[in-house]
């Protein structure tokens, strides 16, 4: 490994123990694990040095580097620790310095840096430019981060195909992020031949590491039957294990297979929890689905204030059947006064957003006068965008009004 061969070659040096020592506590605490001879060593991850570790490697590197001020390696770690902290006035010099002799934590770092403006003018042709360099020397972050670019069109032309292969040598080098998205293109595919048994592959990759979101991805595969036969256990098993780790989408998943009893033995009141927890991360989806439970009481008893409240939350969210649900409640004045302006608010919401539900209900009030100015026009054409969508209600209202 490269830190020991550095380490022995201090050992040369006049002061050895020191110098070999800074280095080391140096590397302990801000190489990163896709560095080229830290790959067993690195301690960083794509997440980086949180606040207390940052602290730690600006004091450890520091002293790193005064033992050797020309190190490029010890540079890049202490501008990366600087930038964690976000003292930019430190990190810059430090990271253009080692990014000039081509060092791919500095690269990738500084590339970071110039696309978001963060400590430096915002430069995302430069930026991309550096990533590109890190990235072809076979920095998996640095990949990724390219493949951001090609996606977002940051610095470079967007480029579905060009970001897919990017995404695809940052999954191959074992970024689990990097394996989601890749299994989310094959998927949808974005980029590349869609191929449900690639994706299915990479994720089950991804779930055997651990990852979260690749345990919950894996899971919805088994769901559906996508890439493999459909398998509720394992559909189950697998979303539990990610919910276990506290990931808000499958807790909510979670929820709705022990709703459901798929896989697992049905349980309103255990899937009423599950949502309740995964609401707590501010998912909307989950909001949605508690303040569902709420008003049928399906988890114990009927609450429409906690309903009303939890569609008002997921609402605002941005789930637009939760709005619906909402501006229902409000009409009604279940779980609280009625509000028929907020209603129609709630609806035309929905309705702007594409929610059928939400055109075919405020087609009604609009029908009716009710909130809004009668108009059978407007009720015609609301009927009509919801019927398009084959929401069978509105078919049954646009014939009524002759549409």
């Amino acid at each position: 490994m490269k830190l020991a061969v550095l380490t022995l070659g201090l050992a040369l040096l006049a002061a050895p123990a020191l110098a070999g020592e800074a280095f080391d506590a140096c590397a302990g605490l801000a190489a990163s694990k896709y560095e080229p001879g830290y790959e067993d060593a690195g301690p960083l991850d794509l997440a980086g040095l949180d606040a207390y570790s940052a602290a730690e490697a600006v004091d450890a590197c520091a002293a790193a580097l005064r033992d050797d001020p020309g190190s490029v390696q010890v540079k890049a770690w202490l501008g990366v620790a600087y930038a964690s902290r976000l003292d930019y006035g430190k990190a810059v010099p430090l990271l253009e310095d080692a990014a000039g002799a081509g060092n791919v934590v500095a690269l990738n770092t500084l590339g970071q840096l110039l696309i978001l403006g963060k400590g430096v003018g915002q430069d995302r042709g430069r930026g991309t430019g550096l990533l590109r360099q890190a990235a072809e020397a076979g920095f998996a972050p640095a990949a990724l981060g390219l493949a951001y670019s090609y996606e977002f069109g940051d610095g470079v032309a967007a480029d579905p195909a060009q970001a897919f292969a990017w995404y695809l040598a940052a999954a191959k080098a074992g970024v689990r992020r990097a394996e989601v998205i890749v299994a989310d293109r094959l998927q949808t595919g974005t980029g590349v031949a869609r191929n449900d048994k690639t994706a299915f592959d990479w994720l089950a990759h991804a779930a055997k590491a651990g990852d979260a979101e690749g345990q919950y991805r894996l899971g919805l595969a088994y769901l559906e039957g996508r890439g493999s036969k459909a398998n509720a256990a394992k559909a189950y098993s697998n979303i539990k294990a990610a919910s276990d780790q506290y990931y808000a989408p499958a807790m909510n998943g979670l929820g709705y297979l022990t709703e459901l009893g798929i896989g697992t033995k049905a349980d309103p009141a255990a899937a009423a929890e599950l949502y309740r927890n995964a609401s707590g991360y501010n998912l909307a989806v989950a909001a949605y689905n508690l303040a569902r439970t709420d008003e049928a009481g399906s988890g114990g008893a009927p609450d429409p204030v906690a309903a009303r409240q939890g569609y008002l939350r997921a609402a605002q969210g941005g789930d637009r059947r939760a709005a619906v649900n909402l501006a229902l409640m409000l009409l009604k004045g279940e779980g609280g006064a009625p509000d028929v302006a907020g209603a129609v608010n709630w609806l035309q919401q929905a309705a702007d957003a594409g929610n059928a539900a939400g055109q075919n209900d405020l087609g009604r009030l609009y029908e009716l006068g009710l909130g809004v100015d009668a108009d059978a026009g407007k009720a015609r054409a609301l009927y009509g965008r919801a019927a398009a969508q084959g929401y069978k209600l509105a078919k049954t209202n646009l014939q009524r009004l002759g549409g």
